[in-house]
């Protein structure tokens, strides 16, 4: 009798455990079913984080190539306005280096370069003649003449570059030194021309001129010759 109710007892105190085991165990599922749940909503936040920086990306991205294709409209139109305000220059000559005088005549003093050049123009032939400001302090101001045809401009630049009279004392000056004739070029187009003639000389390239209010380039008398546009045209002066 005694050993049948120690049996008992031991049967209700493993089943005790067991029971303490089972809700130990429901208690451990219970916090993983929380876990996942966790983790599921944490899945969930994070791929409607990622969802909302894919659709910003996407517009980031968009905005950059609008951007892009803004700047390459805005690099063209420029480059455009650019030439168009060389061509309205077409007809000028730029003449430096000629001492202001009081009460100077410009057109005396153009119809003198021009014979100095060897090349003989009328006073009907000028459209506009005038001293222009320089962004150079105290520079002197070069004289602009506007013809009213191109090709008397072209001739007169041509005929000016082969002629060595063009010496300011030969226009009745005291003073010694050199004046120019040249095409009348906006101002990047100056800044480019010098550029491209510093780089020439780094560069051992031979020839920079302007024609036509164009700057060409040409390394050699064998090589081609191209243009210099823009600053990107600068890289051919290797």
């Amino acid at each position: 009798m005694q050993e049948q109710l120690n049996r008992i007892v031991f049967d209700l105190g493993s089943l005790k455990t067991l029971v303490e085991d089972v809700k130990t165990i429901k208690s451990e599922m219970t916090e993983l079913k929380n876990s996942i749940e966790w983790a599921h909503k944490s899945i969930g936040d994070f791929t409607a984080a990622f969802s909302a920086i894919e659709i910003r990306v996407s517009g980031v991205e968009k905005m950059v190539n609008e951007i892009s294709t803004l700047q390459t409209d805005i690099n063209r139109l420029k480059q455009e306005l650019e030439e168009r305000d060389q061509l309205a220059r077409a007809n000028n000559v730029e003449i430096r280096g000629i001492p202001l005088k009081k009460n100077e005549n410009l057109f005396d003093i153009a119809q003198k370069v021009g014979e100095l050049s060897n090349f003989h123009f009328k006073k009907e032939d000028i459209s506009y003649i005038a001293r222009i400001p320089t962004r150079v302090p105290n520079a002197e101001k070069p004289i602009i003449i506007a013809f009213n045809n191109r090709y008397i401009k072209e001739d007169l630049v041509a005929s000016a570059r082969k002629s060595d009279r063009l010496k300011i004392n030969n226009l009745g000056f005291s003073t010694m030194g050199q004046f120019y004739v040249n095409d009348h070029l906006t101002q990047k187009n100056k800044i480019l021309l010098s550029r491209a003639r510093a780089m020439a000389r780094e560069k051992d390239f031979r020839y920079i001129w302007v024609k036509h209010s164009k700057i060409m380039a040409r390394k050699s008398d064998t090589s081609p010759i191209f243009f210099i546009r823009s600053e990107g045209d600068l890289s051919k002066i290797v």
